[in-house]
């Protein structure tokens, strides 16, 4: 049995034509290490991504891959292709970048790439952005991973991220700085007896933010602060998000770290430890700061945010 992924690769060359689309996916299954993560990252189907490079095998007549117990192995032929695909890939990224920020007419989709929405309201700015350029279609996606990958990947225009390193590729203003502290619901508190609980005492509640550039505000930074106040912290819940987080302290779940502004119903919990406030953020790429909808955006996003 062959575990490669077209058994022939020499056959029927004649009537194929070599596109974009086959080294596209062949890049995705050398960065996912597997099919089914190719298609994932490309939001297609695993058939999907088997066709075009077993294409582009045929195509150019040599293996590209193996199968292996862990998913797929690039061979040495394999590894040279690969080289000249991600130059290809870079060169087409900058070519559509660039044609995108010519156009200055403030109309089109603008994809924006968001952290966590519950650690600030976009909502009532978008609602009052659209109502000023109608022609302007707004799109916010899912952000998996680091929100300067996602405009770098041309997933997105715009992205208004939590950080206090933001990414030297892109470009960008801060908007606000957000403080955050340790907070408790006043029934939970009432289970211990209606004191302030030792941090070894806590049930605690930790969440991380996924579309920070970041590294600090994953739930990493909580962590290593945790164990400063408790070495031996007990841990009740791990959240996806600061949302889920601050819906699980008024739930009385436990105790988490919490932005100050969203915790008004909450207890503040007096705990000896210095929390960093961090920045929000709003960034693009240089390329595409000049187009028209980019920069109505970017303009009338820093001037009537007034979060902080």
């Amino acid at each position: 049995m062959d575990n490669r992924f077209v058994n022939d690769p020499l056959s029927g060359t004649k009537n194929l034509k070599l596109h974009w689309d086959h080294l596209r996916y062949f890049v995705a299954v050398v960065k996912a290490g597997t099919v089914i993560g190719a298609a994932r990252l490309l939001g297609v189907s695993h058939a999907t991504v088997l066709r075009n490079v077993s294409r582009l095998e045929q195509y150019l007549g040599i293996h590209l891959f193996d199968r292996v117990q862990s998913g797929y192995r690039i061979t040495a032929e394999g590894e040279e292709i690969y080289e000249d695909a991600l130059a290809m890939e870079k060169h087409a990224e900058v070519l559509v970048r660039r044609a995108m920020g010519k156009h200055p007419a403030p109309e089109g989709l603008l994809k924006l790439v968001v952290s966590d929405g519950s650690l600030f309201d976009l909502m009532p700015l978008l609602r009052d952005f659209r109502k000023e350029f109608p022609r302007i279609e707004l799109s916010i996606g899912s952000a998996l991973g680091h929100a300067d990958q996602g405009i770098t990947q041309l997933k997105a225009d715009v992205a208004i991220v939590v950080t206090n390193t933001p990414p030297e590729d892109l470009v960008g203003r801060q908007l606000a700085r957000i403080s955050f502290a340790y907070y408790a619901a006043p029934e939970y508190l009432e289970t211990c007896g209606g004191k302030i609980p030792g941090p070894n005492e806590c049930d605690w509640i930790i969440w991380s933010l996924r579309a920070s550039p970041d590294a600090d505000m994953d739930s990493t930074w909580q962590q290593n602060m945790l164990h400063r106040l408790a070495p031996n912290p007990k841990i009740a819940l791990r959240a996806v998000n600061h949302g889920d987080a601050l819906a699980g302290v008024r739930a009385g779940v436990g105790v988490a770290l919490l932005r100050d502004r969203y915790a008004g119903d909450l207890v503040r919990l007096p705990y000896n430890v210095v929390i960093e406030p961090f920045g929000i953020w709003m960034l693009t790429h240089p390329d595409l700061r000049r187009a028209g909808r980019v920069r109505v955006f970017m303009d009338f996003i820093a001037g009537n945010f007034l979060e902080g």
